[in-house]
């Protein structure tokens, strides 16, 4: 299956550790009819690289140091600068959790090691095929999505209700029709969408998340709590799930269950040197010892500088040192990539109600607020700086 000719002029890079699969990977793309190859060691070097040259095609490792390849897959996605890139990941072994975490995000295309120069080309067009020449039920889940950023709701439910007439029992239509309710402001018709979802694909992770955030956001602990444990069991190597739930545990006086999640998690990404230090710095904020939790959590910035959840965490880490400035500065880098997040702009409120600036607190806390008028949380704190507000404190 060869590489339409339209797509040799494209500019690819192989990412891995080893210098002999590099060589390798270039030469199969060279004879595939490739011209245009670059090669970077390692996930932080090839994010370098992305932000500095076209990219268009990427063909990685998954398991290196600094940054691995689901890691930069991930830190990619969420920039929309770079959501042309398409991915194919090389590994040694590709085991149910990778391929649970790359899926979540959006990855589908693995090759494994060893492999010959065919079975690489043939993942290549593939990836190619979907993205270029997408089926009539991918063109509308396509364009639902598009129309779901520009908030156009009528036409995201029209492209939705195509896409059923194609495929009426697809698990994607359903949980489209959850983020559509969701985006409308219908709670109850949001969860029962995202529980058909599951009813019809047990194993569709983004509604076992979908239902964990929004229970989180109305007050309703526990049945967050269930359902996030039940999307860490089918992908547990979401880093900002796994957060997400310790936090719960936390406020559920569950201590114990969020440091046994910790300590696990920390036993499993010990070759995944930014995630585990990432980890361990939470778990050093978590009891206290923040000075710890901010050199831990450097020590991960720099081997991943774009992951956001390391960067909400990092932040966290300089408001408990005392250092708020610098913790805005993070949010805002966030920010830059994700300007949407309504849980940087909430923390950034409660970064300038630390500071004494409560003009910008409560303008950052309703920014947050338009976002996600669900949260009950977010909702209780405007509330009571608009009473404050009312009574000249």
């Amino acid at each position: 299956m060869a590489v339409p000719l339209q797509y040799l002029k494209m500019n690819c890079l192989v990412v891995d550790d080893e210098s002999t699969m590099r060589v390798t990977l270039n030469n199969m793309l060279t004879r595939m009819g490739f011209t245009s190859i670059a090669a970077a060691e390692n996930g932080k070097k090839a994010l370098d690289l992305i932000k500095i040259r076209p990219i268009d095609l990427v063909v990685c490792d998954v398991n290196m140091p600094e940054m691995t390849g689901v890691e930069l897959f991930k830190t990619v996605r969420e920039d929309r600068r770079y959501e042309h890139l398409l991915f194919v990941f090389v590994t040694a072994e590709a085991t149910r959790q990778m391929v649970a975490r790359a899926a979540e995000d959006g990855g589908e295309a693995y090759v494994i090691k060893p492999f010959v120069m065919a079975t690489l080309e043939e993942k290549i067009v593939k990836v190619l095929e979907k993205k270029h020449k997408p089926n009539p039920l991918e063109m509308h889940l396509r364009n639902y999505r598009r129309y779901m950023e520009m908030k156009d709701f009528p036409k995201a439910e029209a492209e939705l209700l195509q896409a059923a007439a194609i495929t009426p029992d697809a698990a994607k239509i359903t949980f489209g029709l959850g983020q559509l309710a969701h985006a409308r402001g219908d709670v109850n018709g949001a969860i029962g969408h995202y529980k058909e979802t599951i009813a019809k694909n047990p194993l569709f992770v983004k509604a076992y998340n979908a239902l964990g955030e929004l229970y989180e956001d109305i007050g309703d602990l526990p049945s967050a709590i269930a359902y996030y444990e039940k999307a860490h069991g089918i992908s547990p190597a979401n880093t900002e799930r796994l957060l997400a739930l310790t936090k719960l545990f936390y406020k559920t006086g569950e201590e114990g269950k969020a440091e046994g999640i910790l300590k696990g998690a920390i036993a499993d990404t010990r070759q995944d040197i930014s995630t585990s230090a990432h980890l361990m710095g939470v778990m050093y904020l978590s009891k206290g010892e923040n000075e710890k939790a901010l050199e831990m959590l450097i020590k991960a910035h720099k081997m991943n500088p774009s992951d956001i959840s390391l960067l909400q965490s990092l932040a966290e880490a300089y408001r408990k040192v005392g250092r708020p400035e610098e913790a805005l500065e993070t949010y805002a880098r966030i920010l830059e990539v994700a300007p949407g997040n309504a849980d940087v702009h909430y923390s950034i409120g409660k970064t300038y109600l630390e500071m004494g600036v409560k003009d910008k607190a409560i303008r950052a806390i309703k920014n947050a607020w338009a976002l996600n008028p669900f949260s009950k949380e977010i909702t209780v704190d405007l509330k009571a700086l608009a009473q404050q507000d009312k009574l000249g404190l």
